[in-house]
């Protein structure tokens, strides 16, 4: 009784929601606007290394960066061409721009073969407008040079401008592949205008939630605008033909419409099923930019649900007349005779295909993986140039230790130094800097800026560097004096010992704003008046090198991003380093690629087995069936392997988010077609001769909906390849080979393998197992009361 007022209930749904459909309809719509509003408030993350898990290093490093030593945002800068006089000219021209907080240029360090390098330090932190802003001041300042940019700032404005102009080419390519797909496959012109209008307000909703994840990636945010329109158009497509059947059958508007949703109702909710559980494998990841990913898209799949379920209703029937006046005839050829002919051959395609199955399953197992977000052309380029030209790969690695012991610093330092993939000429930390040397790079004594010094050591090498001067000895013992009282209150002048970066970080600020001082320093400096500057510059130094409570060092590693000697390298560092410090962190593009190659292997394993749990679940509850849901699998997870294949043998590395985001899409959507053809075939079986002829029928009958839903999502991921770049264009080329591949297996392999194994799933449907099972017990125990009587 209650299992039938619950059904009642069910088909009450479609009556309640046809007859308040004006109020939907301008729910919809007030909401869709509202989302408008929130999309250009949306934050969207450029830089995407704060994406690792929370207690791994680079995470720990980043925000130690930021949090003690306010780290900004920073771009490498390579002008070819110049001459020195003209490099100095620009590193003033660089200082000048709004937004760039220093610049920092050696001529014996960063002038070679004609070309000059900059390190520009900005004032806002990376991925801000104001950073933005300063790097396209920059490139527009040196747009008549040979300039090249380079580092994090530029890598996450050259990815915003990527995906901004990617963005617009991409969403007119794709209505483009849709409009020309639908005419193809519809039966009315005006259909596809409520396509897009249900489909516009789908995507105006989720774009604009995503105000809500207070910050979304660049790549969540390109791929679930693309992704939501080709893995959820099958709802509208689903709803629209229940409608114009019911219309067909002679049935008013308002019947048809609520006839149509009665009977798609539960095909949509099963279908959308199936994505979702895909999606839902993508937020077990370690790696947060996979939930991320998973949950966005899994938002607009229900959104583009309830928008197909709540808002097309009041379309069907406010347009019905424009809908039967434009009807035409299907241009989808019959399918039949073709689909008879492949089944004939069927005892030669399932071996074939389970043969290439396993040897793809095989072959994509020795993959190598790219962990690299910074991929894309406008950031790949200019990396090369500026390697070629001579400044190594400025691949940079960053340490950081506690602060307070100089000694073990030069000793961890010298360390890391010894391995050859160090370029020792851009280590940099405060206590291996020798200030002797940073004055005069061929000078032998040895002073490190760490080191502390009394009144008179510092009379002494300031005199050592201007001259014996009563007069300047006065000032430098006045400012000693000075610096002892206010910052070491309890310590003598006349015995303190300071050190030589903290005096001279304090003469920076203070000295440099004396002009008698200053005119002083400059009659006795001669050639050598820069060194207020080179002062000026060891303060900044001090700022970025050290914090209150931590030290960092940084190394340049002369190799790629993702070399196997440059994770190897890591990997011994961070079981070396614990010999010199307990607590220490490292960071660094190679140090953030090797982290997420270790948290692969586990989210691999999390994406692709509750992906696969979820949909058998799914599979198992739908069809009532063991077989089924095991060839259905099997089917698909062979396209799956046979796409993850092709870079294997075409000597690529694939994308691993790419990897994992598509495995999952592919898993959830793609089986969609497969359950359309199974379903199908089980429903007609009974009406033809011979199991042959129902396939063959089934095909025909599904043939236009495989065809649209995987015509679209395919051509959607090669236009991706095609007119994005970096990851996005990766991972669009994975959806497109995958979903082409999963097409043809569901329309060439799969009725073969359904028809081989057909009497196989007849046997294996739930109440003929159980009724067997409930059969064997009861004769079982009939025979142990028999055996009990006598």
């Amino acid at each position: 009784m209650k299992e039938n007022k619950f059904l009642t209930g069910i088909k009450k749904i479609p009556s309640w929601i046809v007859k308040f459909r004006i109020v939907f309809a301008v729910i919809f719509v007030v909401l869709a606007i509202a989302g408008c509003v929130m999309i250009p408030s949306t934050e969207i993350n450029y830089e995407l290394i704060g994406y690792l898990p929370k207690d791994c290093d680079s995470t720990v490093a980043l925000k130690l960066l930021k949090d003690e030593f306010n780290d900004k945002g920073m771009a490498y800068v390579m002008v070819k061409n110049i001459s020195t006089d003209e490099a100095v000219e620009i590193q003033d021209e660089l200082s000048g721009i709004k937004g760039v907080a220093s610049v920092t240029y050696v001529e014996e360090m960063y002038y070679k073969n004609n070309s000059a390098l900059y390190t520009v330090t900005l004032v806002d932190e990376d991925s801000t407008t104001g950073a933005f802003n300063a790097v396209e001041s920059i490139i527009d300042a040196l747009s008549d040079k040979d300039a090249y940019l380079s580092g994090q700032s530029a890598f996450s404005y050259y990815t915003k401008l990527e995906t901004e102009q990617s963005i617009l080419k991409l969403g007119i390519a794709i209505v483009i592949i849709i409009l020309a797909v639908m005419l193809f496959t519809s039966k009315t012109y005006f259909e596809l205008v409520i396509l897009i209008m249900v489909f516009g307000v789908a995507m105006a909703i989720n774009m604009g939630t995503n105000y809500f994840f207070h910050g979304i990636s660049y790549i969540s945010n390109l791929v679930t605008l693309v992704l939501q329109l080709a893995l959820s158009l099958d709802y509208s497509i689903i709803l629209l033909r229940r409608y114009m059947e019911e219309r067909e059958q002679g049935l008013n508007k308002i019947d048809a419409v609520t006839n149509a949703l009665s009977k798609g109702l539960i095909e949509i909710l099963s279908s959308s099923l199936t994505t979702i559980a895909g999606l839902c494998a993508l937020m077990l990841m370690s790696l947060r930019i996979g939930s991320e990913i998973g949950l966005s898209l899994a938002k607009g799949i229900v959104i583009s649900m309830a928008s197909v379920i709540f808002f097309m209703p009041s379309l069907l029937v406010a347009f019905d007349k424009l809908l039967q006046k434009s009807k035409h005839k299907s241009f989808v050829p019959n399918v039949t005779r073709p689909s008879r002919a492949v089944l004939k051959a069927r005892k030669v395609i399932v071996p074939v295909f389970l043969v290439i199955a396993i040897l793809a399953g095989v072959g994509q197992s020795y993959n190598k993986y790219s962990f690299n977000y910074n991929a894309g052309s406008l950031i790949v380029g200019p990396k090369a140039v500026i390697e070629e030209t001579g400044f190594g790969t400025l691949n940079s690695l960053v340490v950081i230790v506690p602060k307070g012991d100089a000694e073990k610093e030069r000793e961890l330092a010298e360390y890391i130094n010894n391995f050859d993939i160090i370029d020792e000429s851009q280590t940099m930390a405060l206590s291996t800097i020798n200030l002797y040397q940073y004055v005069d790079p061929n000078a032998t004594d040895t002073m490190y800026l760490t080191d502390e010094l009394g009144r008179d050591e510092i009379t002494a090498l300031v005199s050592g560097f201007i001259g014996d001067n009563l007069i300047v000895k006065n000032y430098i013992t006045n400012y000693f004096n000075d610096y002892v009282n206010t910052y070491m209150v309890d310590e003598d002048p006349a015995t303190a010992k300071v050190r030589v970066v903290d005096l001279l970080d304090y003469f920076s600020t203070v000295v440099l704003s004396d002009e008698t001082m200053m005119n002083m320093i400059n009659g006795f400096a001669g050639d050598d008046a820069d060194m207020l500057s080179q002062i000026g510059q060891i303060s900044f130094a001090k700022n970025n090198l050290e914090s209150e409570n931590y030290s960092r060092l940084t190394f340049n590693i002369d190799g790629g991003i993702e070399d196997d000697a440059v994770f190897s390298f890591i990997a011994n560092l961070k079981g070396d380093v614990k010999v010199y410090y307990d607590e220490c962190y490292l960071t660094g593009e190679s140090v953030v690629c090797y982290e997420m190659s270790n948290y692969f292997v586990q989210d691999n394993l999390y994406v692709c087995l509750f992906t696969v749990l979820f949909i058998l679940i799914i599979l198992l509850f739908t069809f009532k069936n063991v077989a089924f849901p095991v060839l259905l699998i099997l089917a698909i997870q062979g396209g799956i392997f046979i796409n993850f294949a092709i870079p294997f043998l075409a000597g690529n590395a694939t994308s691993f988010i790419g990897y994992l985001i598509i495995s999952a899409i592919q898993m959830g959507a793609t089986i969609d077609y497969a359950i359309v053809l199974t379903n199908r075939y089980r429903t007609v079986k009974g009406d033809y001769p011979d199991k042959f002829e129902a396939m063959a029928a089934a095909e025909n009958i599904v043939f236009p909906t495989i065809i649209t839903s995987g015509v679209i999502l395919t051509a959607t991921g090669f236009v991706m390849s095609f007119l994005a770049s970096g990851v996005v264009s990766q991972l669009g080329l994975l959806l497109g080979i995958g979903t082409l591949t999963s097409m043809i297996i569901v329309i060439f392999v799969l009725p073969s393998l359904l028809v081989t194994c057909d009497k196989i799933t007849d046997k294996a449907y739930f109440n003929l197992l159980f009724k067997r099972k409930n059969k064997v017990a009861e004769i079982a125990e009939n025979a142990e009361i028999d055996q009990t009587e006598n």
